[in-house]
C-alpha cells in the first residue's frame, strides 16, 4: 500500500506505548510499582517465540524479557535483553544510557504505516518476522525532532487478548497487592486466566 493512502492524521493508531530499556527488570519495576504507583507488570521472562530478528540488516539471536502494565491509557513496556546478540536494546546500553527507548504503535493498517514512516525518513533498524516471512514488527530510527525509535506491530486479535487483560490488571490494582505477575510467555499468561 502506498504511503499517500494513509490517513496522516490516524495513521499510527489511537493507542500506544512508552517502552524503556533496562539493565535490571526487578530494579525498574520496583521504582515504577512503588514510586509511581503504576503496576501491576506482567513479565514475560521469554519473548522471542522462535521468531526471526534482524538487526540492522543482519540475523541476530537477541534474547529478551519484558514487562507490561499500564498508567492510564498509556502502556508502560520494560524491556531487558537476557544476552549479549547485537540488538537495538544493546545498542541503548552500550552507549552508557537506559530509560525510553521507542515510541509503540499499532495501527489498524500495518504496512500502509510503515509505508508512511519509510517515506518520512524513519530508518529500518530491527524487523521481527513471522514464520511465513512476514513482518511482526518493526523498529524505526527517528529523524532527530523525535528522537526515540518508533515501533511498530499490526493491531491481531491475539495480542488485544493479552494487551485488554493486562489493562484491566493495571486498572483494577490496589497499588499493594502482587505488583508483579511472571509469566515464562504470552502463552503462559493467557492460559493462566489473570486478567480475564
Amino acid at each position: 500500500m502506498k504511503s499517500d493512502t494513509v490517513d496522516a492524521a490516524h495513521f499510527l493508531g489511537k493507542k500506544m506505548q512508552l517502552a524503556f530499556v533496562v539493565r535490571d527488570m526487578d530494579e525498574a519495576m520496583r521504582y515504577w510499582t512503588e514510586v509511581m504507583q503504576v503496576g501491576p507488570f506482567v513479565v514475560f521472562e521469554s519473548c522471542r517465540d522462535n521468531r526471526r530478528l534482524t538487526y540492522r540488516g543482519a540475523d541476530t539471536g537477541v534474547e529478551w524479557s519484558l514487562g507490561f502494565a499500564y498508567w492510564q491509557d498509556v502502556q508502560l513496556e520494560l524491556i531487558c535483553q537476557t544476552n549479549d546478540e547485537p540488538s537495538a536494546f544493546k545498542e541503548l546500553l552500550d552507549s552508557g544510557r537506559e530509560g525510553l527507548q521507542h515510541i509503540g504503535f499499532w495501527p489498524d493498517d500495518f504496512e500502509g504505516a510503515c509505508a508512511y514512516l519509510e517515506d518520512k525518513a524513519h530508518k529500518e533498524v530491527t524487523v521481527i518476522y513471522l514464520d511465513d516471512g512476514r513482518r511482526n514488527g518493526i523498529y524505526y530510527e527517528s529523524p532527530r525532532h523525535i528522537g526515540p525509535m518508533i515501533e511498530l506491530v499490526p493491531w491481531t486479535t491475539q495480542r488485544a487478548a493479552y494487551f485488554d487483560r493486562i489493562r484491566r490488571l493495571s486498572d483494577t490494582w490496589d497499588g499493594v497487592s502482587r505488583p508483579v505477575r511472571k509469566f515464562a510467555n504470552r502463552a503462559a499468561f493467557l492460559e493462566s486466566g489473570e486478567g480475564a
